[in-house]
């Protein structure tokens, strides 16, 4: 018995839900965004979304000593725009029709949903997932260089126009970077307090754990009502040093939501931050050993030795575009298809991303390189 192509999509339909969340839950930073409820779908009718940015305390304060003062509210603001573009990213397979034809029952189907679909889309996420640590799409080809990337050497042109990575190596003196149409505290013209926190660890035997915690302390500091930085990730590297200097190595498991696959993620405690292991950040990828420049800023090679990004999530916020799935998509990974390729005997489907990320705190985060020195 013929298994139909709407078929396939049907029971495609029917898993997405926890391919979906496989997604979100796939990166630590993603998943950590999922759990603070700062995933926002069907939010926006256009790919730009503009959010508000205020960098430092909002107000002023007056001394009230005879009762006639005049209260100086309202003149220091220190309230911005920032603006983010969501990418509209489509990755298309094919499916042949032989397969459907030769097929027999629900066993052939689920060995077809595993070598085509699930492996799609086991291939988009390690793409995005890539674009987002590294920022190297650019340069393999893996076709998904207009998604965001946290590695500030790097540029990402979602509409067009070039926007630099989110954190980059370099101090808050030094960091000429536009994060979110924003320019960054050592720019020529800069937004006061917008930049992320910087230390650089020569061996991390000598310094690691210690220039570790003062970009921690320096980044959880700022926002203090959003609470501590609790996320870390690094490369493989920087993560194994890291444990090797451990007295005492206790280990934070993640067992995966109720819809998606039984995947468990480990990582250490730093301080109040969960520490995690990104093999999707590549030290030896030109993105961090070239050094390079992003649109407006200067790159550095420091990376190159290493890498620590530090988040404190609640600054971090998701969006999806669409509304539906019938028509345009969800964009959250929602299957089109299938189509009849002419001329031939297979059936494609696509699947369709359309999201965005941003922070509205940038001085709240931090990036650490050298941790891979020993």
């Amino acid at each position: 018995m013929a298994i139909s192509p709407d078929v396939l999509a049907t029971a495609l339909n029917e898993l997405m839900p926890s391919y979906s969340e496989l997604f979100v839950k796939f990166h630590p930073l993603m998943e950590k965004i999922l759990v603070n409820g700062n995933l926002d779908s069907a939010a926006l009718k256009g790919p730009e979304r503009e959010f508000a940015v205020v960098t430092d305390g909002p107000g002023t304060i007056t001394h009230v000593q005879t009762g006639s003062e005049i209260i100086a509210g309202g003149r220091s603001q220190n309230a911005h725009r920032g603006k983010v573009v969501a990418p509209r990213l489509i990755y298309a397979f094919d499916v042949p029709g032989k397969d459907l034809a030769e097929a027999n029952g629900e066993m052939d189907l689920a060995r077809i949903l595993q070598h085509y679909p699930e492996l799609a889309l086991s291939d988009f996420h390690e793409r995005i997932s890539r674009q987002l640590g590294t920022g190297d799409s650019a340069l393999t080809g893996d076709g998904v260089e207009s998604f965001c990337t946290l590695n500030g050497n790097r540029s990402f042109a979602p509409d067009g126009t070039n926007r630099d990575g989110f954190l980059a190596a370099l101090s808050q003196a030094t960091n000429n970077n536009t994060v979110h149409n924003l320019a960054c505290s050592g720019s020529a013209a800069p937004i006061a307090g917008w930049g992320n926190q910087y230390e650089d660890i020569t061996s991390f035997a000598v310094n690691g754990r210690s220039q570790m915690r003062k970009a921690y302390f320096a980044a959880s500091r700022q926002g203090k009502t959003s609470g501590p930085v609790d996320l870390m990730i690094g490369d493989e590297s920087s993560y194994l040093n890291y444990i090797d200097d451990l007295d005492d190595q206790v280990r934070v498991v993640k067992v995966e939501g109720d819809k998606a696959p039984p995947l468990v993620r480990q990582g250490v405690k730093f301080l109040e931050a969960d520490f995690f292991l990104d093999d999707s950040i590549d030290i030896s990828s030109a993105a961090y050993t070239a050094g390079g420049s992003t649109s407006n800023g200067t790159g550095t090679s420091a990376g190159a030795d290493g890498i620590i990004y530090g988040f404190k999530t609640p600054t971090w916020h998701l969006f999806t575009l669409g509304h539906d799935a019938s028509r345009e998509t969800k964009g959250d990974f929602a299957v089109r298809g299938p189509f009849r390729i002419p001329d031939q005997d297979v059936y494609r489907y696509e699947l369709v991303l359309m999201m965005g990320m941003h922070t509205t705190q940038l001085r709240s985060n931090f990036v650490v390189t050298g941790a891979g020195t020993p």
